[in-house]
């Protein structure tokens, strides 16, 4: 969260980002002004395994497990403003999905699909999201960052290794919760992670254009990056709403 936080700080004029990566361990992750506190049990998360952070973006409760995360850091005045960078992401996100023989599609409507509290992130599609069989497949959420447009979102590979009822102050699921689908339970064979990276790199890239270079940080973003790090490793962060 930090390194993603920073890079959208640290963007340089004209460029843009696409980070890939996925989770040591299963991680419970907050919306950035979502409420935590009496919801979900600190010890109960503790003995599952699970670790818990604050994202930068906004949103509602995501349990990182088996799954590719993205980032996409963008200048946030773009030719697509907010909406537009959404959908223009979900469309390369259904073009890399349907290189890989998964069919997908965008969730129909006309509503506003960055609601922050429309809900758990899978629990059911908003307008505009990328589904397979009508279930969410990819949760995504914004945030705009100084200059600077930051987009998380989560692609399920196979399904979590825990539940969010679990790791509640009350166990007990919500009604919808959790109705999100992965790839293993659409029948795709197993599917390696860089495989699946590299489709969502090669269809981001053919919807963006430009020069595209795989490179490390820069020495200023890891500067930033580092004290961002303890604000996101701070309990104070993660419990204080």
């Amino acid at each position: 969260m930090a390194v993603d936080h920073a890079l959208a700080r640290e963007l340089p004029p004209g460029e843009g980002v696409l980070r890939i990566y996925r989770w040591r361990r299963p991680t419970l992750s907050f919306g950035r002004n979502q409420p935590a506190k009496g919801r979900y049990d600190p010890m109960a998360i503790d003995a599952f395994g699970v670790e818990v952070v604050r994202r930068p973006t906004g949103g509602r409760e995501v349990l990182h497990d088996r799954e590719l995360t993205y980032a996409a850091i963008l200048p946030l005045r773009n030719p697509d403003g907010l909406r537009g960078t959404y959908g223009r992401i979900n469309r390369a996100l259904v073009t890399a999905l349907r290189s890989l023989g998964v069919e997908s599609t965008l969730a129909p409507g006309g509503g506003d699909p960055l609601l922050p509290d429309a809900g758990a992130c899978f629990r059911a599609p908003a307008p505009g999201e990328v589904v397979a069989t009508g279930r969410k497949l990819v949760g995504s959420a914004q945030r705009r960052i100084g200059s600077t447009l930051l987009q998380h979102g989560s692609l399920l590979l196979a399904p979590s290794t825990t539940t969010f009822a679990a790791l509640r102050v009350q166990p007990g699921s919500e009604p919808g919760e959790g109705q999100g689908i992965s790839l293993a339970e659409l029948g795709v064979a197993p599917l390696p992670f860089a495989r699946v990276g590299a489709a969502v790199e090669a269809a981001m890239a053919g919807s963006y254009g430009g020069k595209w270079e795989l490179d490390e940080l820069r020495p200023r973003e890891l500067e930033v990056a580092e004290r961002l790090r303890t604000q996101y490793e701070s309990s104070d962060w993660t419990w204080r709403r």
